[in-house]
């Protein structure tokens, strides 16, 4: 091989490398995103609960001050 193929091989093999490095860099970028929106259902579906049963109990309350 000459000296003209083996750089043609090296710049092939060096682009390769970035492309790879980049859907690499992508991938975690989604799966990070992923997380996030995970994270921010779970706070999201943990206040609602709260908040059901802040009203639950309010409501138990006022039920019991009635009766009384």
């Amino acid at each position: 091989m000459n000296a003209d193929s083996d750089t043609r091989w090296l710049r092939i093999a060096g682009f390769v490398t970035l492309a790879l490095a980049a859907l690499v860099a992508l991938y975690a970028w989604h799966e990070a995103g992923e997380a996030k929106r995970t994270r921010e259902d779970v706070r999201t579906r943990a206040d609602e609960t709260m908040a059901r049963i802040e009203a639950e109990a309010r409501r138990m309350e006022n039920a019991a001050g009635a009766s009384e």
